[in-house]
């Protein structure tokens, strides 16, 4: 019988789940519990899996998967948004926080190439853990969840040229600066055109794969595009994570972002576990107790460098004490891009396989005391902030973050009159429809609309639903509402529905299913055609909306005889 990877994939899944779900109920992070079920199972633990090359190509996809989010939730219109804290406070950060763990690696006895690479890969906090936190805790939309989103930004940048810079790091020093040259050269050259080709391809694809209305087609042709850019960095000697980057940063330009983010996400999840948990798998335990000492000096040193120098550059861009504070500790830890690189850095011989491993750990470690670190800084933030400078001052800039504005769901002839109307009010809206033709006109005449599916409940996430004063429903379609309405009062039971129905019966389904108030289109229109002509034959208008008025009593009492009264 030929050997099946199914063992092992079933030893990776049960050790993952077992783990994440322990760590999980402790409130410390899944990439910890990935960390832990990797060492354990791996050649260094009870060595149920020997080869960590049999994961290792499949973990590589959840690097690119990371990649393209991160880059997905970067455009450029963003950036300009947030350009001072990015720009400043973020390279600021970056740089000062480099510059130090550089120094102190080369003191330590590191040579200066060796040196760099760890003070850039520990420079970087973890931006995946962070997030998290702040969703948990809802301050991403706080002074210090966007200070963190900022400099987390400016780091997710910096990944980009460092993954281009460690493979040099192999080479010999005396072509060194050739080989870097022409890489650097070679780099730009293809992002240009990356970025170039994006530009005139993508949107055109994706507004044809959307026209068909297939979810897989549109699936496929999103890991297309990923994969696609991806092997095509790597073809010409640069990385598969910057390919995948790339591709992100220019999905994200485009009104199909949200529910490319909401297909891939799941993908991005499963292999990013995957990943981690080969990470653990290299780790060797018994390496770690001899050299437990070091583990926790570097541990130390790294967290209150890091802790400093924040604290110190908030101050100094006159942020108080403890927003500076809690900032400082909830960034003080090393990151997932330090797996990565420090991983791509033993893997291309740019530095020793056990100095990487070391590295891993003390990242490792890092994280894992980063929540206690972050309740300890939110707890001093509180006693030394004021009430009224500690509150959430404004959204993020994020769509997922916005308050107080109105979710059209459908912008056909119905939802352009409904936003018409907002716009003259000057309400803020934010529109999702499935017709890629209507989205492309729509934005066009400059409206917010988005590509998206309205029944799923990740894409209305990233709309900011849980934010909104009201959502509007105008598909005509009155099952795929009624499906709407019972998606949305489920996970939104404060927020009023208001939904478009084709008559009585229908509206009365759809207010049963949760909407605040269900309009029967047929039945409503044939009342105001009714009394246009009641006008033309002079009947007064108050005995007009008399008879209007008991008609609309009778129908819906009719139907459902709860419902005996309704607004004119």
């Amino acid at each position: 019988m030929e050997h099946t990877p199914i063992p092992q994939i079933l030893i990776l899944v049960a050790t993952a789940v077992c783990m994440v779900g322990l760590f999980r109920s402790v409130r410390l992070s899944p990439v910890l519990g990935y960390l832990v079920a990797g060492a354990l199972i791996g050649p260094h633990g009870v060595a149920w899996i020997r080869d960590v090359e049999d994961t290792a190509a499949i973990a590589e996809l959840g690097v690119i998967f990371l990649l393209f989010i991160i880059g997905l939730e970067l455009s450029f219109a963003r950036l300009k948004a947030m350009r001072r804290q990015v720009f400043g406070i973020g390279s600021a950060q970056l740089i000062l926080c480099g510059v130090a763990i550089t120094l102190m690696a080369n003191f330590h006895g590191f040579e200066w190439h060796l040196a760099v690479i760890i003070g850039g890969g520990l420079a970087l906090s973890s931006t995946a853990l962070v997030i998290q936190m702040l969703e948990e805790s809802r301050q991403r939309g706080s002074q210090v969840g966007r200070i963190a989103l900022a400099i987390l930004i400016m780091q997710d940048l910096a990944v980009m040229p460092l993954l281009v810079m460690i493979p040099l790091m192999a080479q010999p020093q005396d072509e060194m600066l050739l080989i870097a040259g022409m890489t650097m050269l070679k780099a730009f050259v293809a992002m240009v055109s990356i970025v170039i080709l994006g530009r005139l391809i993508l949107r055109p694809l994706y507004r044809v794969i959307a026209s068909l209305h297939n979810e897989e087609l549109f699936v496929a042709t999103t890991l297309l595009v990923v994969l696609g850019v991806s092997w095509l960095t790597e073809s010409i000697g640069l990385s598969l994570a910057l390919g995948a980057f790339l591709a992100g940063l220019l999905m994200a330009e485009t009104e199909f972002q949200h529910q490319v983010e909401s297909d891939i996400r799941p993908y991005k999840g499963l292999l990013m576990g995957l990943f981690f948990m080969t990470i653990g798998m290299r780790m060797d335990i018994t390496m770690m107790l001899a050299q437990v000492d070091i583990v926790v000096l570097a541990v130390v040193l790294l967290l209150s460098v890091k802790a400093m120098i924040i604290w110190i550059l908030l101050r100094v861009f006159r942020y108080t004490n403890g927003v500076a504070i809690h900032t400082a500790l909830l960034l003080s830890q090393g990151g997932e891009f330090g797996f990565v690189l420090f991983s791509l850095a033993g893997q291309t011989g740019a530095m020793n396989n056990a100095v990487a491993e070391l590295l891993l750990v003390i990242v490792s470690v890092t994280m894992a005391l980063t929540p206690v670190l972050a309740g300890i800084g939110q707890r001093i933030a509180a006693r030394l902030t004021p009430e009224t400078d500690a509150k959430i001052l404004k959204p993020d800039d994020s769509m997922a973050n916005m308050q107080g504005h109105v979710v059209v769901a459908g912008f056909g002839r119905m939802g352009t009159l409904v936003t018409a109307l907002l716009e003259s009010e000057h309400i803020t809206y934010v529109a999702l429809e499935s017709d890629a033709t209507q989205v492309q006109r729509a934005r066009k005449a400059g409206k917010l609309v988005f590509y998206g599916d309205a029944t799923r409940h990740d894409v209305l996430e990233h709309l900011g639903t849980k934010g909104a004063r009201a959502i509007i429903i105008t598909f005509k379609n009155d099952k795929l509402n009624e499906k709407l309405v019972s998606l949305l009062r489920r996970n939104y039971p404060t927020i009023p529905i208001i939904c478009r129905a084709r008559d009585v019966e229908d509206a009365v389904s759809i207010e049963e299913a949760g909407a605040h108030y269900a309009v029967p289109e047929l039945f409503e229109g044939s009342l105001q055609l009714g009394a246009s002509l009641l006008r033309v034959l002079e009947i007064p208008d108050r005995e007009i909306h008399e008879v209007i008025q008991r008609y609309r009593d009778e129908a819906y009492k009719l139907y459902d005889p709860q419902q005996c009264t309704r607004p004119a």
